[in-house]
């Protein structure tokens, strides 16, 4: 999945980058960082902002945010699956 990150929020946590873009790929994600992905309002309150294949998350810290993201690949899976199951 390609997650694109906002670096303005994840700086906002005081979080470093590198290890979370690390722990992303080796999930098999493709992380792309981009200067502010313009969801002022969540990043202010101090989420981690990210869009994952087009869905917009927002969670409180890095760790809430892979799970959110590893969820949606899990979704994406079954989904896969069933497709196949039905050809």
């Amino acid at each position: 999945m390609q997650v694109e990150l906002c670096r303005k929020s994840v700086e906002r946590l005081g979080e470093p980058l590198a290890p979370l873009l690390s722990m992303l790929r080796e999930r098999e994600h493709t992380p792309v960082v981009k200067d502010c992905l313009n969801r002022c309002q969540r990043c202010e309150l101090g989420f981690v902002m990210a869009t994952v294949d087009g869905t917009p998350l927002g969670a409180s810290s890095v760790t809430a945010l892979v799970a959110d993201i590893d969820a949606l690949a899990a979704e994406d899976l079954d989904q896969d699956l069933d497709e196949v199951d039905q050809a």
